[in-house]
């Protein structure tokens, strides 16, 4: 079996969530993905992801990319998976032979899209690009003169969606768009603009001022309610989040001093905190907040797991906050001087350094599939690998949900 999945965001041309690669590490007894018998991992991913998790929990019902062995598409393993989620994503050693092409055009008629991986011409696939819908090509394996052959090769007389994959920086990303990508896979998302040292802007601030507000430990139900009251949205949004799936409420909140006395002070300020991220971000992708949300819960869960419930909120907000930068394109010292948040959330944000922060890493590897890196902290923190597999995985489950 497979120890854990990680889910890679995929973006439409407005930074829009398409969809999301499902990417995933063979346990002890499976082989590695890389190894002899790919087709039993994937077999392993397919029936956790898509039957005893339900993939619709991982993605939020949106596109999996999957990928597939020749083996597990000649025994037609996709057909298993309904095609208003599943993208058939065919290896680079997937060789398109006639039994392979009988299989990729089966797929197509009845509905599939297939995506080839890791795509470097050559005439040999040339009948693969043919039934391929989806064609990836990955940033940082090929130079910029391979990508605009490829590219050319790919467009002759023909059109196919182009994913740039492994797209880093926001300059890698209008790259790709010059060349006529259309789907972008990497962690541009996650990195700042920062032409300066600028402060916050005065929106932001007076949203930052709230934060600093609930941060104080003598502020009463009662008044917190009516600030909460003065900002239309902030009420509408804390009242879906307490209305949600997450919670099983077995009737309806409608009031916010009602909601603050069911959750209590410390659950209603992690979500105040969340939703002032979600303001404050403007061009930016709705994925970074999902991400940041999916950061506090895994923090929070291993507080609980390192029987630390008390400082839990501090965890959730160190991974909350561990986004901030890109969110507000503001230095993450200047945003959190506005927050009067404690030292024990703010100096592993700003430094970079201790418990917190190293546990912050762990998720980070996660997110981009380094299950080396990742299970090397884990042990230097005395966290078994496959619990903190285990909270990455509860933690998507629970983002989608609160965010659905």
């Amino acid at each position: 079996m497979f120890e854990c999945v990680a889910s890679q965001p995929i973006f439409n041309i407005k930074k829009e969530i398409f969809g999301y690669e499902l990417l995933y590490r063979a346990g002890k007894d499976s082989t590695e993905y890389d190894g002899i018998d790919g087709s039993s991992a994937t077999k392993d991913v397919l029936v956790t992801a898509f039957s005893d998790i339900g993939i619709e929990a991982i993605t939020g019902g949106r596109k999996a990319f999957v990928n597939f062995t020749s083996d597990l598409v000649l025994d037609e393993v996709p057909h298993m998976l309904s095609n208003d989620i599943l993208i058939v994503e065919l290896l680079e050693n997937v060789h398109p032979t006639e039994a392979i092409l009988a299989a990729c055009r089966k797929l197509k008629r009845r509905g599939y899209l297939i995506a080839l991986d890791d795509f470097s011409y050559s005439e040999e696939i040339e009948p693969l690009i043919g039934v391929a819908d989806i064609i990836k090509i990955d940033f940082m394996k090929c130079g910029v003169e391979d990508i605009k052959k490829n590219v050319y090769k790919i467009n002759n007389n023909r059109r196919k969606i182009l994913l740039a994959e492994k797209i880093e920086t926001y300059e890698d990303l209008e790259f790709a768009r010059e060349l006529g990508f259309n789907l972008f896979q990497g962690f541009f998302f996650c990195k700042p603009i920062i032409a300066n040292a600028k402060c916050a802007e005065a929106l932001q601030v007076s949203k930052l001022q709230l934060i600093k507000y609930i941060a104080d430990p003598e502020v009463s139900f009662f008044d917190l309610a009516n600030v909460i009251k003065r900002d239309l949205v902030l009420s509408y949004r804390l009242l879906k989040i307490v209305n949600s799936a997450y919670y099983g409420l077995k009737y309806t909140v409608t009031g916010i001093l009602h909601a603050l006395l069911i959750l209590g002070l410390n659950e209603i300020k992690k979500w105040i905190s969340l939703i002032v991220l979600n303001q404050i971000k403007t061009t930016k992708p709705s994925e970074l907040i999902r991400a940041a949300l999916v950061r506090g819960i895994f923090m929070e869960k291993l507080a609980i797991f390192q029987k630390r419930r008390k400082s839990r909120d501090e965890y959730f907000l160190v991974g909350l906050f561990s986004l901030a930068e890109a969110i507000m394109d503001t230095p993450i010292d200047a945003i959190l001087s506005e927050t009067h948040l404690s030292d024990e959330i703010t100096r592993p944000l700003i430094t970079g350094e201790g418990e917190k922060a190293d546990l912050l890493k762990i998720i980070y590897h996660i997110e981009r599939a380094e299950w080396d890196e990742a299970e090397e902290i884990a042990g230097k923190c005395g966290v078994d690998q496959a619990k903190t597999n285990q909270f990455y995985i509860e933690a998507m489950i629970d983002a989608n949900k609160l965010l659905s």
